[in-house]
């Protein structure tokens, strides 16, 4: 006989089971169809290289580097207009 608990666990891990069926197949939707993509072109870059960014300034926080990441800042400022 199973008890309480063993219930519970195996209806988590089918429920576990079908949440990642579904993703994954969501997942093979999305690479199958790449016209329905979301183009937002420069915006989607734009974690990973603030990211990039912040691991660069992690590992070399020389002062060049901060006089360059800020040269670099204010040519963004100017190119995006604000």
């Amino acid at each position: 006989m199973m008890q309480q608990i063993d219930w519970i666990v195996l209806a988590g891990i089918i429920l576990f089971l079908c949440v990642v069926i579904a993703l994954l197949v969501r997942f093979v939707k999305d690479l199958a169809n790449p016209s329905q993509r979301k183009s937002s072109g420069s915006g989607s870059g734009g974690g990973v290289i603030g990211a990039l960014g912040v691991l660069d300034r992690i590992v070399n926080p020389a002062g060049a580097h901060v006089e360059e990441a800020k040269e670099v800042e204010q040519e963004e400022q100017g190119v995006g207009g604000e």
